[in-house]
């Protein structure tokens, strides 16, 4: 049985709805039917004694028309409508009541439309600051093109180079939203002062509008994965010859490897591209063959500790490295930079590991592994002598059987880099939510030669579910590599990896025998999560990535300096055997590791002890250690393909 009530309340509603779906119209007409009601309402006064005796002395209360209806309605219409000069008619002619009443209503519209034009004009004011359509008036300010997972790292990096440093970030994002990423990453509390405006990097107006003419650097991002607006960023900046000034230090990010070699061409070697996948996936094979080596970039792009600086150092000029090295306390020279002319200007170039015989250069610039550029240089005495250096040559090495876990855009490099470094007959598992057949597709189509190393085998699974492994003989694996997966379609790729390592952590097999495990993770706070759950080195990607963008924006000659350190054919960071450079089980310095990796034409950087997997690096020169076969020398050596 239907409410009598509800329905009534209904059908008001609806009313409600048809009336202000007419706009002015209906308005209008619901304003009078509204005034007449309540002025009705008003007039049931008479009922309760508007008209006795002890009210006729009221000032308020009209009694010259009738003491009736007509004096009741007068009374609650001034009420209702509250009419100063209407007020003042009382007593006239009806003509000029009528005139009166009609005057000061269309006074109350005026002063109703001045009020909406003021509060709408102020609305539009306050809604145009927030959505960042103002000019920026900044100089010197570091400008950011685009919006990523990258950007907080990007941030928080250039906090930490650049306190007190302005960033105006211009991206096709919501303010709002914007906004409340920075917050909840607490940015607010960064030394560091952001400008956020919504628009498109690749208009011509909207650069204008965050004053690109007057950055000190431009960072260009890749919004959501999609290289399109990045590469007409690009060409636009790239491209231009009229910069009132010093022209800005520009840097692009580039997702997807097959955008790389356009970008160089757009670039106009004017622009250092960093190719993120490219980045990405030559550190994960790194930690595949240098187990350890996650923790040393870690901190090597971290907001603290150790990096690389470059110094101008002309009074050392003439000295060899390998003098340098023994002569610096609290830095490793690792290599050279310079400025090398080109047609309509300077490239910026790089040489990492020349050798420790190598004459520094009055014009180049000297590359160190330090805290901080300000290192002091000690004058080295006699040629140092070391006891108990040691001869070997081991080399790490590709796994012969990896389980690879996941899929993304970047299992294409890897998978060259992995059979570029690996032994003929290697043999590399699949399992993702792509279907065998097709991933062999995107393979073929993504990787246009045939690998010749590594034998692949694809599995359609997925990695959290048990039945994924029913048939898969997990025990011969000797490396697990868990990609932030994308082919199941989760938004939270870091939560799926979280889930397959709780199902390989159940499974019995790992009791007996535990490979090494690699993880890539997207945002650095989960990585707290995998602890207890068997994982030896953690790739937070975008990390990486924005440290390199961070540190290039600011000091442009890094650009060369991390293409050498991450590029196929450079030198690259290795874990090696302690017993290949030192006796075992005997003091030693720092200094000896030194001169000990300059005769195998390596640079030693620091260790990795295997009893508490703590990574140092440019230790001090005074610790002394004693180290044992499990140990670990972290050097920057020539690669070796096979």
């Amino acid at each position: 049985m239907r409410n009598p009530l509800k329905e009534i309340r209904e059908r008001l509603r609806y009313l409600l709805d048809r009336v202000f779906a007419r706009e002015f119209s209906g308005q209008l007409i619901f304003f009078i039917v509204l005034v007449v009601l309540v002025t009705l309402l008003g007039m049931s006064a008479v009922f309760i004694g508007l008209f006795d005796q002890e009210n006729l002395a009221v000032e308020g209360v009209p009694t010259k028309i009738d003491r009736g209806f007509w004096d009741a309605m007068w009374w609650s219409l001034n009420h209702v409508l509250n009419l100063r000069g209407f007020q003042r008619m009382y007593g006239a002619s009806l003509p000029i009541v009528l005139y009166a009443l009609l005057l000061s209503i269309l006074g109350l519209a005026v002063f109703g439309v001045l009020v909406s034009l003021i509060n709408n004009t102020m609305r539009r004011r306050i809604e145009s600051l927030r959505a960042g359509e103002t000019p920026v008036w900044e100089k010197g300010h570091v400008l950011i093109l685009g919006w990523n997972n990258k950007i907080i790292s990007i941030l928080q990096q250039l906090a930490r180079l650049s306190p007190g440093a302005r960033v105006v970030i211009l991206a096709p994002e919501e303010i709002q939203a914007m906004e409340n990423r920075l917050r909840v990453a607490g940015i607010q509390n960064e030394p560091i002062t952001t400008i956020l405006r919504t628009g498109v990097p690749s208009n011509l107006r909207e650069l204008d509008r965050v004053a690109v003419d007057r950055a000190a650097s431009i960072i260009i991002l890749s919004t959501d994965g999609d290289d399109r607006d990045s590469i007409k960023t690009l060409v636009l900046l790239a491209g231009r010859e009229d910069w009132p000034g010093t022209r800005p230090t520009l840097t692009c990010e580039i997702a997807r490897e097959e955008n790389y070699e356009l970008a160089m061409i757009a670039a106009r070697d004017r622009v250092q591209i960093i190719s993120s996948s490219r980045v990405i996936s030559k550190v994960i094979v790194q930690t595949i063959r240098n187990p350890g080596l996650a923790d040393v970039y870690h901190e090597l792009f971290s907001i603290s500790g150790n990096s690389l600086h470059v110094l101008e150092a002309p009074e050392l000029a003439g000295r060899t490295l390998g003098e340098l090295a023994l002569g610096f306390r609290d830095g490793v020279p690792v290599g050279v930079a310079w400025e090398q002319p080109v047609e309509g200007g300077v490239r910026l170039a790089a040489g990492l590991n020349p050798g420790a015989d190598y004459d520094l250069l009055e014009e180049e610039q000297l590359v160190l592994l330090a805290e901080s550029p300000q290192v002091g240089f000690k004058e080295p005495g006699e040629e140092y002598q070391c006891t108990v250096a040691r001869d070997g040559g081991s080399q790490p090495r590709v796994p012969k059987r990896l389980l690879l876990i996941g899929w993304n855009d970047m299992v294409y490099d890897i998978l060259k880099e992995l059979d570029a470094h690996a032994l003929r007959g290697t043999a590399i598992t699949v399992l993702s939510g792509v279907e065998p057949g097709k991933a062999r597709s995107l393979i073929a189509a993504k990787i246009h030669y045939s690998l010749k190393n590594v034998e692949l085998e694809f599995r359609q699974g997925d990695g959290s579910d048990a039945r994924a492994y029913e048939d898969v003989d997990l025990a011969e694996f000797e490396s697990l590599v868990l990609l932030a997966d994308d082919s199941w379609g989760s938004d939270d790729a870091d939560t799926h990896t979280l889930r397959v390592l709780l199902r390989l952590s159940s499974l019995p097999w790992l009791e007996a025998r535990r490979p090494h495990t690699t993880v890539e993770l997207l945002d650095h706070a989960n990585r707290d999560l995998l602890a207890g759950l068997g994982v030896d080195d953690v790739v937070v990607s975008p990390d990486i990535v924005s440290a390199q963008a961070a540190q290039v924006s600011r000091e442009s000659i890094l650009g060369p300096i991390y293409k050498e350190l991450l590029s196929a054919g450079g030198v690259e960071i290795s874990l090696r055997p302690a017993g290949d450079y030192v006796a075992l089980d005997t003091d030693c310095r720092f200094d000896d590791l030194t001169w000990s990796a300059q005769q195998k034409m390596e640079i030693a950087l620091g260790l990795r002890f295997s009893d508490t997997g703590q990574v140092l690096l440019n230790p001090s020169r005074e610790s002394v250690w004693r180290l044992t076969g499990d140990d670990r020398i972290i050097v920057l050596a020539q690669q070796v393909y096979r």
